[in-house]
């Protein structure tokens, strides 16, 4: 073989690129004009509202939409220091953590209990039709019960609604996940000594932790958004921040400004803790997918 041959054979082989036809770019175009429409359409409300909560009533009111100006922090002062909004916004802190914690610490070993239980199905469809009563339903028997038993405008009474919506969401949520947890790991850690509590919390809660994460995410949203039992519950010591915003609108007037910087407040905490933990929740709600497959 000669070295002109040698240099043929070791030239390398130019591999065809796929052609990009017009189709395939339209596609291609398409899929990402079209999530990004949709963020549009999703965040433009809530950057709308930022931005009118640092806006002066003559930025607000004119007649056409004013996207640069000079941004003020008078409403967060009127509306939080002079106003007592601070105090709602304890309320709902206090409220929504509580009820989410409460609502694990009780829900977990439930759902535990339940998946590795053979005959658990009429208590989860019970739970499940309890989860479905329309909040109007539990609301004057609520409000009947913490009057008679003194727990209206409390945090015990108010906690104690929201567990009704947080408490059968954790359990019917969370079994799903620790179904998808084998048993055999159970049976692995009992026999390596672990007690059944052992077993819960060092074998089983550290694999759950994305399901985990999801559930407590979406309780603490609905727990700080509530407002029904919050508006029958509460009075001027426990008023949460959804309930607090409508006293803004009084006969003489709206205070826009102020209401979107209360609306801010409102909105922004459950989304920044939502972005921290993105991960989790994606993971978590493909994980109760396939488990509930």
């Amino acid at each position: 073989m000669t070295t002109t041959d040698a240099r043929v054979e070791t030239r390398p082989q130019r591999t065809e690129q796929p052609r990009r036809t017009p189709r395939r770019a339209f596609v291609t175009v398409l899929s990402v004009l079209v999530p990004a429409a949709l963020m549009l359409a999703y965040l433009s409300p809530i950057v709308w509202l930022v931005l009118t909560s640092f806006k002066n009533r003559v930025d607000i009111f004119s007649s056409a939409p004013t996207v640069f100006f000079t941004p003020t922090l008078a409403n967060y002062v009127e509306a939080f220091v002079d106003k007592g909004f601070t105090e709602n916004l304890v309320n709902s802190a206090v409220v929504g953590i509580a009820s989410t914690l409460i609502a694990l610490l009780v829900g977990l070993p439930a759902a535990y209990s339940l998946s590795r239980a053979s005959k658990g199905e009429g208590f989860m469809m019970a739970l499940l039709a309890a989860r479905l009563l329309p909040a109007m339903v539990l609301a004057v028997p609520l409000f009947v019960l913490a009057s008679n038993l003194g727990l209206r405008d409390t945090y015990a009474g108010l906690i104690a609604a929201h567990l009704t919506f947080a408490l059968p969401f954790t359990v019917w949520m969370m079994r799903g996940f620790f179904l998808a947890v084998p048993v055999a790991l159970d049976e692995a850690a009992q026999l390596d000594g672990c007690g059944e509590w052992g077993t819960f919390l060092r074998v089983i809660m550290p694999i759950v932790k994305p399901g985990l994460a999801a559930t407590a995410i979406f309780c603490l949203i609905n727990s700080w958004n509530e407002f029904l039992f919050a508006l029958v519950l509460t009075g001027r010591e426990t008023q949460t921040l959804p309930v607090a915003i409508p006293s803004l609108i009084t006969p003489i007037g709206t205070s826009w400004g102020q209401v979107a910087a209360v609306g801010t407040v409102t909105v922004m905490p459950v989304m920044i803790v939502a972005f921290i933990v993105q991960k989790h929740i994606v993971a978590g709600m493909t994980g109760g997918a396939i488990s509930a497959e």
